[in-house]
């Protein structure tokens, strides 16, 4: 599996709909991350980022790889975004694809759940409506409702409902990485051999007994 692919494979997670009544009591809800000790950071201060024999970042720890992840996904398109990176993050220059990747589906990602929350939810107007300009620049918005309401726009919004219908083999693992998930695996290996992909999906696909998923189990259960 190369960068790119990895990137969106990664996307695939399983949704979360519903918890056990005593995690919904103590689970605490937050507004969305701004990192902003990652952008004050100075160059002194960058977090090294390790890679895999894929190019993949690992390490030096999974909350490190988690955080580069989430701040990707918070950067704005521009033509100096890579100098940007590399002034917060201590990264080799192989990593370019896979930051870049990065970005691009995080900011697909973003707009899929902007349309699903608002825009197909028609809650214009009022305090809902107004969350959105603290998050995309308004004519960003206004660029973006234009194009989800243009025949092409609609008949692929269509054809991408139908296709996650029939995805019932999703990961579990949330913002983990599959990259940080292996080289874990394989550090616990006594003989630092890498895991075997079977047991990397099955790790992968566990459930939590006590929640509630979107999506059934029978496909994945019998793929193991």
């Amino acid at each position: 599996m190369d960068q790119t692919d990895n990137v969106a494979h990664e996307r695939e997670s399983e949704i979360l709909i519903g918890s056990s009544s005593e995690a919904l009591k103590t689970k605490k809800h937050r507004g969305p991350t701004k990192k902003t000790d990652i952008h004050a950071r100075t160059t002194e201060e960058r977090t090294p980022i390790i890679l895999n024999c894929y190019g993949q970042p690992i390490g030096p720890t999974p909350k490190d790889v988690q955080e580069l992840s989430q701040f990707l996904g918070l950067l704005p398109t521009h033509d100096q975004i890579w100098e940007y990176v590399l002034e917060k993050y201590m990264i080799a220059p192989e990593e370019r694809r896979w930051v870049m990747g990065t970005i691009n589906e995080t900011w697909r990602q973003f707009k899929c759940r902007v349309k699903q929350k608002y825009l197909d939810a028609l809650e214009y107007g009022g305090s809902k409506w107004n969350e959105l300009y603290e998050l995309v620049p308004e004519d960003e918005l206004n660029d973006l409702i234009a194009y989800w309401n243009t025949s092409p726009a609609k008949k692929q919004s269509k054809k991408n409902k139908r296709n996650r219908q029939v995805l019932h083999d999703m990961h579990t693992m949330g913002p983990k990485s599959y990259a940080t998930l292996h080289h874990k695996l394989q550090q616990e290996d006594p003989n630092k051999q890498e895991p075997l992909k079977a047991k990397l999906y099955k790790i992968s696909r566990i459930r939590n007994p006590n929640n509630t998923y979107k999506t059934s189990y029978k496909k994945t259960k019998a793929n193991m």
